[in-house]
């Protein structure tokens, strides 16, 4: 997913939970699981998985790029 400068994507993944792969520089993802920021100390192992709302900011001036694996949950 690419994520240009300065802006922001919210993804409504209600029955599903992604995974952020890698360790994306420069991206900040918050959802009802948590949330994931590099530069921040203390992240868990949980803040690479996200559920609900996930809101996807770039706040840098360059064009990020950030990967995911996405599982949809079927009963």
């Amino acid at each position: 997913m690419v994520i240009p400068d300065n802006s922001q994507k919210t993804v409504p993944a209600f029955n599903e939970l992604w995974f952020i792969i890698g360790d994306p520089v420069g991206i900040q993802v918050s959802s009802y699981y948590g949330w994931y920021n590099v530069p921040a100390s203390g992240i868990t192992e949980n803040a690479h998985m996200h559920r609900g709302e996930i809101t996807i900011r770039n706040p840098d001036t360059v064009v990020r790029r950030i990967k995911f694996i996405q599982f949809i949950i079927i009963n």
